[in-house]
């Protein structure tokens, strides 16, 4: 346990080390909020920089970058094996997920990918707080932290660090009003207004708030903790830390030795630049408004008698001396000077025109600007996103260990709404964070989304790519699983609308059944699948009210030819068709009975069981061998018959004779075409059965309805 007078030395002692890392930070800051100060007397004390904040754009440009699209949680499983384990992981997964959203993780990385490409730091910490019941993450300005010495950009974890930042008089009066008697200075009057230092010391075991002295003075940027010789100091609060381990992250960006950020370089470049142009700008000034001197002539003394104005017309009258204009025009070198400093600056903090809507001059298509701007905005964004995945990884281990501390056994629950984790998650921290591992990846590090859909799409294209594969890249899309669902629906959707339109084209499909379902889909506002099936089901109710009982028309719906029939895609809604067009028999004996694919649930069955009663031949009719009925000059078999008989002339009964079957013949024919008759009929209605055989079929039909009576 470090004492109060210990953590401010450790304070000053650090502040002091890294001096120097200040001073770089708070040059990038002055120039990214466009303080920077022209020392030149012509101009005023409060007249800002006149050239363009390359470091203020450059900056937001590549950090909009860094942070335009949440990264991906990964949770293994402990034991693969287990399924258990597998749903834990899952759970673990959606509960960090709620964690980030929690804290609005998006904007904080905003915020962090500025400092961390700035600043080169991002420093964050973490708390549990008991009234929100979650962890929360606080982004931390590295001008005010000192984080213990770490090794290299892959070392993350402090064991301790100590943040500063300011506070009112009034603030610390309310919230700690003892410990602010403490800071009282006799005969110093302290305004509810003052500012205080605060100082926040984190390790393992706990976390303490410091308060300092009196109002700190600002000295040209650096903070002066006290204006006294002695400092006094007052502990605010001493919490211990119940996870065993300092809530301190502090990624950083990678360097040769020491931190540098992305714009260092480009500082001195900024400063002589707007010193140019601010004499440029003088230069011209007093090229519209030039001095003017009154020039003796030799052995007189020169006087203005009467001073001129062009307003009243006014003479203006000089006695013995001339007025001269004198004009300052600026060099010729001023201009390409200041284009070849913001050349460099962009070229020493990789910040393209493209930045500021700009293209080069040589750069004649999209695609080579494109290829242009990744070549040097790619990689510096791919590094970046690399180094906060690998901090993020190491806070979401503090954010579970920090939850099992301290609600480990408290049912918590979030709603998230993150890609590939949508919905409510319910978890104990204690049951379901079996493990704290984790991966954080950016889908498509260095890319923008632009560039992910090409290069992906091409990928598809070529087949080294699923679609699949794609989705869970694409930021664009929330769940890949369900999203390729609502691909291959839409799919069968389009299909299904193609093949209605199709029918109704046809003729297949009667109007009325058509108008049903346009009315269903404008004005009812139904899915189309739903409203096919309704309408479906409304042809087989008005179809059993109009053909007899057990007759084979019986409610087809609209998979009837002659009753809305549309058999290529109604059937499919009721009943998927059996594999193949020839079944067996139930029993497995006899002649393979035929049936017609995609047919109404019950059709199939219905032709089965017609064929059974009248099953087709065993073998096939032996056909007569030539002469087996004897020779052509055998005695006839009638020898009382004309041979006249059946034609229109000569003695003998004319053609009526032959056009009459028996009675028997004909209740035998139609019997069995009624049993046909279903199959033909489902063969008719296919889109490509042909004219002649749709009109043979409706002979049939005709040939099927005749009584014994008719023959």
């Amino acid at each position: 346990m470090r004492s109060a007078e210990d953590i401010f030395e450790l304070l000053r002692q650090r502040e002091a080390n890294q001096g120097l890392a200040l001073e770089r930070m708070r040059r990038i800051r002055s120039a990214y909020n466009g303080d920077i100060v022209v020392a030149l007397p012509e101009l005023d004390e409060y007249e800002s920089s006149s050239v363009a904040n390359l470091v203020s754009s450059g900056l937001d440009q590549m950090a909009m970058r860094i942070a335009s699209h949440t990264p991906d949680i990964l949770c293994p499983p402990s034991n693969p094996a287990s399924k258990r384990s597998d749903d834990y992981a899952r759970v673990r997964r959606q509960a960090l997920f709620g964690m980030w959203e929690h804290n609005r993780m998006a904007i904080k990385l905003s915020r962090r990918a500025r400092y961390l490409i700035g600043y080169a730091s991002s420093p964050v910490s973490l708390r549990y707080n008991e009234h929100e019941e979650a962890v929360e993450w606080t982004v931390r300005d590295p001008l005010t932290a000192f984080p213990s010495p770490v090794i290299g950009a892959d070392d993350l974890e402090p064991s301790d660090c100590i943040f500063t930042y300011e506070r009112t008089w009034g603030w610390l009066k309310n919230k700690y009003p003892e410990q602010a008697e403490r800071l009282r200075v006799a005969s110093v009057e302290v305004d509810v207004g003052d500012v205080f230092q605060l100082v926040e010391y984190c390790d393992h075991e706990e976390t303490v708030l410091i308060a300092v002295g009196q109002r700190p003075q600002d000295n040209h940027g650096r903070t002066t903790w006290n204006q006294y010789t002695s400092e006094p100091l007052a502990e605010l609060e001493r919490i211990p830390n119940r996870a065993g381990m300092c809530p301190v992250v502090t990624p950083g960006r990678i360097n040769l030795d020491k931190p540098q950020g992305q714009f260092d370089g480009m500082i001195g470049m900024y400063q002589t630049q707007a010193r140019l142009m601010a004499l440029e700008v003088i230069a011209v000034q007093k090229g519209i408004f030039p001095d003017t001197w009154l020039v003796a002539r030799q052995g007189e003394q020169p006087q203005i008698v009467n001073t001129a104005n062009g307003l009243t017309g006014e003479v203006g009258i000089v006695k013995g001396g001339d007025m001269r204009d004198m004009t300052v025009a600026p060099g010729f070198m001023t201009n390409p000077t200041i284009d070849r400093l913001e050349r460099a600056q962009r070229i020493e903090a990789g910040i393209p025109p493209e930045f500021g809507g700009e293209s080069s001059s040589n750069i004649r298509t999209g695609r080579r600007g494109e290829s242009v701007l990744s070549a040097v905005v790619d990689f510096p964004v791919q590094e970046a996103q690399l180094l906060l995945a690998a901090s993020l990884e190491v806070e979401n281990r503090r954010a579970i260990g920090l939850m099992k501390s301290y609600a480990g056994n408290r049912a918590t629950s979030f709603y998230v709404t993150t890609k590939g984790a949508k919905g409510r998650v319910d978890f104990t921290p204690n049951q379901h964070f079996d493990s704290d591992h984790n991966k954080v990846v950016f889908s498509h590090p260095g890319t923008d989304l632009n560039g992910l859909v090409v290069g992906a799409g091409q990928r598809v294209g070529m087949g080294t790519l699923s679609k699949k594969s794609f989705m869970a890249l694409d930021p664009m899309v929330d769940d890949a699983d369900s999203e390729a669902d609502e691909v291959v629906a839409e799919g069968l959707e389009q299909a299904l609308l193609v093949s209605l339109q199709t029918q109704a084209s046809q003729g297949s499909l009667p109007p009325g059944d058509v108008a049903r379902v346009i009315q269903l889909v404008r004005y009812d506002k139904k899915d189309l699948p739903a409203a096919i099936q309704q309408v479906h089901e409304e042809a087989q109710q008005r179809q059993a009210s109009e053909v007899p009982p057990g007759s084979p028309e019986t409610q087809p719906g609209i998979a009837q030819p002659g009753a809305g029939a549309c058999p290529g895609w109604a059937t499919s809604l009721t009943r998927p068709s059996r594999p193949g067009g020839w079944l067996m028999p139930r029993n497995g004996k006899g002649q393979k009975v035929q049936t017609a694919p995609g047919q109404t649930y019950g059709k199939a069955l219905e032709q089965e069981e017609a064929q059974k009663v009248a099953p087709l031949p065993q073998q096939p009719v032996p056909r007569m061998a030539p002469g087996s009925q004897g020779g052509l000059t055998r005695p006839t078999e009638r020898p009382r018959q004309p041979i006249t008989a059946g034609a229109p002339v000569g003695p003998g009964g004319g053609p009526e004779m032959v056009a009459q079957p028996p009675t028997g013949a004909v209740e035998e024919l139609s019997e069995r075409l009624r049993t046909y008759l279903p199959i033909l009929e489902t063969k008719a209605a296919q889109p490509d059965a042909s004219a002649n055989f749709r009109m043979f079929v409706r002979r049939v039909r005709a040939l099927a309805a005749r009584s014994p009576g008719e023959a």
